[in-house]
């Protein structure tokens, strides 16, 4: 065993500088590399630390993105509807103006002129926002914009024309909101 080491050593000097390692698993077995390879071997581990090293930045980038998309995500569904509770300020506003009058009111045709000008301000309010009253009565019915409630017979108008609106159905955006309640009429049987 010791000619072996002797050898080894002697082999060593020969090839000009060597480096040696102990193999990866193994207790006591010693690898010899030459410059050339321990320098490769060196240049691929600086190479695996600089893609450790990408990773983490990129994965903590990553998480700090995804904290950050919450975080706005959660203000914005917080404060969604503030230009819209802004633009109502002003109803309420009249309403309040509107109810104090009406306690002191002599003049009842001024409370309806005042009442009239409130329900306008709201219905176009509900139109900018893009809200949109369906029309019924005089229409034929449309089980996909109505929800029949009530029949009523007649022979002056035709079977499924709608003749009276008890709750109003409303578009928004173009999408089907809340479907029109309706008495729809229906030819009387001889």
């Amino acid at each position: 065993m010791a000619d072996k080491d002797k050898e080894h050593k002697n082999n060593n000097k020969e090839n000009g500088h060597k480096h040696e390692a102990h193999a990866a698993g193994a207790h006591n077995e010693k690898v010899t590399l030459s410059g050339e390879e321990y320098a490769a071997l060196k240049a691929k581990a600086d190479e695996r630390d600089a893609f450790q090293d990408k990773y983490v930045r990129a994965h903590a980038e990553f998480e700090n993105i995804r904290r950050r998309l919450e975080k706005e995500k959660a203000d914005f569904t917080k404060y969604a509807n503030e230009g819209l509770v802004f633009e109502l300020l002003p109803i309420i506003d009249n309403l309040e103006i509107a109810e104090k009058y009406i306690k002191e009111a002599k003049d009842f045709n001024a409370v309806r002129e005042g009442v009239d000008m409130i329900q306008s301000q709201i219905q176009k309010f509900l139109k900018d926002i893009g809200l949109e009253r369906l029309s019924t009565v005089g229409a034929k019915f449309d089980p996909h914009l109505h929800d029949p409630i009530e029949t009523e017979e007649s022979n002056d108008k035709d079977d499924g024309i709608i003749v009276a609106e008890l709750k109003p159905g409303y578009n928004f955006n173009g999408k089907l909101l809340r479907p029109a309640s309706v008495r729809i009429n229906k030819k009387k049987e001889n």
